[in-house]
């Protein structure tokens, strides 16, 4: 259970704390709201329950917020990047840093945070509702939104699950 408070306090309630704290200034003057998700917000693996329910619930809030917003001419913009070259995954549950630990993502799967960063703000720029980074990240979400029979079939076909953290589902 703590593992599943942890994440919904950091990124659900995080990301409502600083909406409603930036709300007012936001309508003012007619801006962009930038909520970073992930391609985890439409893709649930074994043993990452408690992440893929905080990513979904944060997709659900800005398709809500794109809605509820778009009258006050304030943009809402949902970022999907899969996997970034950053040091993240050296982090324990408990936020404690691995420096020996290997990542366990292939290389071919990971975009630099450079390219990221430029995908993010030509998405800004273009106040788009939802900008997905990386081929394959784009490549789940269009499977998932016209054919999840297939990507549950691939998933449990080829065993796809979380690597380096265990479920906190005790079996």
């Amino acid at each position: 259970m703590n593992d599943y408070r942890r994440l919904w306090e950091t990124n659900v309630f995080g990301v409502l704390s600083t909406i409603y704290a930036t709300l007012d200034d936001l309508k003012k003057t007619q801006g962009r709201l930038v909520i970073i998700s992930s391609v985890k917000s439409y893709l649930a693996l074994s043993g990452d329950s408690p992440y893929s329910m905080s990513k979904f619930a944060i997709r659900a809030l800005c398709e809500s917020l794109s809605q509820e917003l778009a009258p006050h001419g304030v943009s809402v913009t949902h970022i999907c990047p899969g996997y970034v070259a950053t040091e993240i995954r050296q982090l324990d549950n408990q936020g404690i840093w691995h420096s020996d630990w290997q990542d366990p993502i292939s290389p071919r799967l990971i975009i630099s945070a450079e390219e990221t960063a430029k995908q993010i703000v030509k998405a800004i720029s273009r106040r788009q509702r939802e900008q997905v980074i990386t081929n394959y990240g784009k490549l789940i979400v269009l499977i998932k939104r016209h054919m999840p029979w297939l990507l549950s079939l691939l998933i449990s076909k080829f065993k796809i699950k979380v690597a380096s953290k265990p479920s906190p589902i005790k079996h």
